[in-house]
């Protein structure tokens, strides 16, 4: 059989073109993990819901919508982002403290002891440093 015409060409299928293009090691086609639109694939709506609820909370949406739901005065922002730093770096000096690299203050008083939460991580502190106290003497 002759495979040769019109001057060394060689003689390709009707869906040579097809199969050249398709890429059958794709199943699907590679997206934006940032792309904000949801894919319904085969009709599965169960599924475009769930990742779409998934990158929802990645984003925090929930707390956004939240936030701006009302106005809030720029007093009032300053407070909560303050109050929030607060928070932060009082939540790495504790855990700097159980790490061992830093010592936690002394505190006078019963004041500080008011809450139940206060009163176990006040007792929790003083336990490591009593653990640590005890390791110290034995070595």
């Amino acid at each position: 059989m002759n495979n040769r015409f019109k001057g060394n060409e060689v003689k390709k299928g009707f869906q040579y073109d097809r199969k050249k293009k398709f890429d059958h090691k794709k199943k699907y086609e590679e997206r934006d993990p940032y792309d904000p639109s949801i894919y319904v694939r085969n009709g599965n709506v169960d599924q475009a819901i769930r990742t779409l609820k998934k990158k929802l909370l990645k984003d925090n949406f929930q707390k956004e919508l939240a936030k701006r739901e009302y106005y809030e005065k720029p007093t009032a922002k300053r407070k909560r982002q303050k109050a929030q730093g607060i928070k932060k770096h009082e939540k790495t000096f504790r855990e700097k403290i159980m790490r061992g690299e830093a010592l936690p203050p002394v505190r006078g008083g019963q004041k500080h002891l008011k809450g139940k939460r206060s009163l176990n991580k006040y007792r929790a502190t003083k336990r490591l440093l009593q653990n640590r106290e005890w390791a110290s003497r034995k070595a």
